[in-house]
């Protein structure tokens, strides 16, 4: 049998309900894992071995008495911005390096009471902004190239999924923070539609902008993932009472007969590594060839979305960090740059740009009239350097904030959901990836779209050489 920590949750639960594997065995397995190759991807920051063992011995006498729940014995991380009741939450940073909540975030509760074993907190960039590399907990290696970037925020749940620590992993995105780090690890992982999944308990960046959303190897398991923690919380006001599908049952057969599929003209193709589009176009064309209609779409505010967002998280962030800016020494690098800057942000610019919001999200509005699910790059280029945070493509370099974000920060302005699925390797090996992107709880079909890709393809199977080698 091949290493439990390898498969998929559902293989996982495959194997559990024939009775050919225990969760207990799966949280060995991955334990094992952590233990052969963490030390290279310092994803971990606070491993809860004895935990997780206990958790996993609980679930398989609910898997013997026939009481099993929709995760039972299924290993999972946290992002070390979610409270966990009795475990230290550091949100990457110093300043909360002994913090120890008294109660856990929502979605981590759910994720616990639908019967998952949480292993390990990871690593992130500080509270989910910060310096690209964590100057407090270390930098965090792409198991890809360990001389590349895992991208960011959720740098540990990307590195910790691609490397087979667990199968799922929470992240959460304010400007690409899940999709980005699951493109640059040949990852599945979705931003859902803002206020989808609650985010009482998980520390905020910007509220108007911050998601939270799993991030996984396949579409079944992002997809039995987020029914699990989406749904209104009375903790999150902006928590969404919308009743949640079975996501799950709604992934379809492979077939795209009567989807309709927009690729927009504007902005998210004018600057991009030629095998980047090339792979994304190929997908568009997978899509057609399996049913589906593709249609060109226009987006003419959608390059209002960097401005509008930068100048909305840079407000919000300074605003919540005020009753600590006495303690700006102890920051990370970056935000001891950034915390100051953001106090200069205008009440008008920041009132301005929330209303400009609105002017985007009526383009696609407009768009999905015509549309089911949109196709867009992923990242403009497969994961930098460590040594350089950026990209150069014709003769221009792009730099941490242009690259990570262009293609990204406009679905969180909006609000709209947008899921990463890989789209091939590039000519040297690192993943690429594509985003699929929704009308407002439409994630269904931005699923659906996926499983067609996926049973064609076996891009979201190919396996890190850092994994291969073992």
């Amino acid at each position: 049998m091949t290493d439990l920590c390898n498969l998929t949750a559902t293989e996982l639960l495959g194997l559990y309900h024939s009775g050919k594997a225990r969760p207990s065995e799966a949280v060995e397995s991955c334990l094992g894992r952590i233990e052969k190759i963490e030390p290279s991807l310092n994803a971990v920051l606070t491993l809860l071995a004895d935990r997780a063992r206990e958790q996993a011995a609980a679930s398989d006498a609910r898997w013997q008495a026939g009481t099993q729940r929709p995760l039972e014995g299924v290993p999972f991380l946290l992002k070390d911005i979610v409270a966990t009741e009795g475990i230290r939450t550091t949100g990457g940073s110093a300043i909360y390096r002994d913090w120890i909540p008294s109660q856990s975030a929502a979605l981590a509760q759910r994720l616990e009471a639908a019967g998952g074993s949480l292993l390990a907190k990871v690593q992130t960039m500080e509270f989910a902004y910060g310096h690209e590399v964590n100057t407090t907990w270390g930098p965090m290696p792409n198991p890809w190239d360990l001389e590349r970037t895992t991208g960011g925020s959720s740098s540990g749940s990307g590195a910790g999924v691609a490397a087979r620590y667990a199968p799922l992993a929470i992240g959460t995105d304010t400007g690409g923070s899940i999709r980005d780090p699951s493109s640059f690890c040949n990852l599945t992982g979705i931003k859902p539609t803002y206020g989808r999944v609650p985010r009482h308990g998980v520390m905020p960046l910007a509220w108007s902008l911050d998601h939270a959303g799993p991030m996984t190897r396949d579409v079944r398991d992002a997809a039995l993932m987020l029914e699990v923690i989406a749904g209104y919380d009375a903790g999150d006001p902006m928590s969404s009472r919308q009743p949640v599908p079975e996501y799950s049952a709604l992934l379809g057969d492979g077939g795209a007969a009567g989807l309709r599929v927009g690729v927009p003209v504007e902005w998210f193709w004018d600057i991009i590594d030629p095998e980047v589009k090339a792979a994304a176009d190929r997908i568009v064309a997978l899509l057609a060839d399996a049913g589906a209609t593709v249609t060109p779409v226009h987006l003419p505010n959608a390059h209002l979305a960097d401005v509008i967002g930068w100048t909305v998280m840079l407000a919000e962030f300074g605003s919540l960090h005020e009753v600590t800016l006495d303690r700006l020494a102890e920051y990370d690098t970056g935000n001891i740059d950034a915390l100051p800057a953001a106090q200069f942000v205008s009440a008008s610019d920041y009132l301005r740009a929330q209303r400009l919001r609105n002017l985007v999200q009526r383009d696609f509005e407009a768009a999905f009239d015509d549309v089911d699910v949109l196709v867009v790059p992923g990242s403009i280029s497969v994961a930098p350097r460590l040594d350089e945070m950026g990209v150069t493509l014709d003769g221009t370099f792009y730099g941490y904030a242009e690259h990570f974000l262009r293609t990204m920060f406009v679905f969180n302005v909006t609000g709209l959901p947008a899921l990463s699925v890989p789209s091939g390797l590039s000519s040297t090996g690192l993943p690429m990836g594509v985003q699929l992107v929704a009308r407002p709880f439409a994630e269904a079909t931005a699923f659906r779209a996926a499983q067609v890709i996926q049973r064609a393809t076996d891009f979201h199977t190919a396996v890190p050489p850092l994994v291969a080698s073992l």
